[in-house]
């Protein structure tokens, strides 16, 4: 009795659709990347070697070299910070506020207003810095 001989197959790995959810994830991530977008106060931030990137938030607190606050865009008295910022930051998801204060600006002036959020259960709170140019 002779038995039918059949050819072996060949193996064959088809990569289209590893390379279609390739796409669709590099889209996915193209799409939903948040771009920093800066605003108009101008600020020359302290360097700090060891600063983090961070993501945008909705609440930023600027304090210029001449002591004046900013809410996001809008200038804020000191006395009102703490309302204001508590209306915002009853939207976000993660209850953080970024503190960007330029360098001149006085130690205590950032303490106060560390210390209006803390009183308002503001506890996380992110202070801003820049990286320092490369050495060559």
């Amino acid at each position: 009795m002779k038995l039918l001989e059949r050819p072996p197959k060949k193996i064959a790995l088809n990569i289209t659709p590893l390379i279609d959810v390739l796409f669709i994830l590099i889209i996915f991530f193209t799409v939903s990347s948040t771009f920093l977008e800066q605003p108009g106060i101008e600020l020359s931030l302290p360097d700090a070697e060891s600063g983090q990137a961070h993501t945008a938030q909705k609440v930023m607190i600027f304090v210029d070299k001449d002591d004046n606050v900013y809410l996001n865009d809008d200038q804020v008295p000191m006395d009102s910070l703490a309302m204001r910022t508590v209306n915002l930051i009853r939207e976000q998801t993660e209850k953080s506020v970024i503190l960007r204060a330029d360098e001149a600006v006085n130690h205590g002036t950032v303490i106060h207003i560390m210390d209006i959020l803390r009183k308002n259960s503001i506890y996380k709170i992110v202070i801003s810095t820049e990286k320092p140019p490369l050495k060559r």
